[in-house]
């Protein structure tokens, strides 16, 4: 069962634990992997690209540019230790965290919209995507599976994370509404894909090991 309004007293989690987090990422950053190089390219014809991110974000801040390896190297840190680790943290001792969560994404995607459709430069599709990230995340308050609602909401702030925080940081725009929001749009998917596989498996894990 995973942990959404218990908080317990702050403790270094167990070495099995640890393992268990990065299992949990290692599957879903390889599902991304598929879904992010292969379905991505195969609908856009061009990919999802985190080390391009990651590069766009050092070249914009500080003039450097990323050796291929260390960016893929990152990429896979973040997605097999860092994004696992964070979700720990913020499940077990962020009091409400999903609902915090939920209601974070929707509004900081909300504005973005309605920040371009201010500058008239929103599209029809900017809106259809709303309307699609809007229901995803209403469909909490009819989800009874607890686990399955929280792996899904983890899935969707680390598309935030990725395109609300550190695309801006990276020179490009908003969860990329700039750039047409398509690939924002695949960016979402494959977003909510990785982390609710990798909370699902971690959370069952650790069930299952304290059976």
């Amino acid at each position: 069962m995973t942990m959404s309004t218990t908080t317990p007293r702050l403790a270094i989690p167990s070495v099995q634990t640890i393992l268990n987090l990065m299992i949990g990422g290692l599957v879903g950053l390889l599902i991304w992997e598929v879904w992010a190089r292969v379905l991505t390219k195969a609908v856009l014809g061009y990919p999802l690209e985190p080390a391009g991110l990651i590069d766009a974000i050092f070249n914009h801040q500080f003039g450097l540019m990323v050796p291929w390896l260390l960016r893929e190297a990152l990429h896979y840190a973040i997605g097999i230790i860092g994004y696992p680790v964070f979700y720990y943290i913020v499940s077990r001792y962020l009091k409400n965290w999903s609902m915090t969560l939920d209601a974070l994404v929707f509004a900081t995607f909300t504005a973005g919209v309605l920040y371009y459709w201010s500058k008239g430069q929103a599209t029809t599709w900017h809106f259809i995507f709303w309307i699609i990230v809007t229901v995803f995340i209403a469909t909490r308050f009819i989800n009874k599976n607890v686990l399955l609602r929280d792996s899904i909401v983890w899935g969707t702030f680390t598309w935030l994370n990725a395109l609300g925080i550190m695309a801006p940081i990276g020179g490009l725009s908003f969860y990329l509404l700039g750039e047409g929001g398509q690939l924002s749009f695949m960016s979402f998917a494959g977003h909510v894909i990785y982390g609710a596989i990798a909370v699902w498996i971690f959370e069952m894990r650790e069930k299952k090991a304290g059976a």
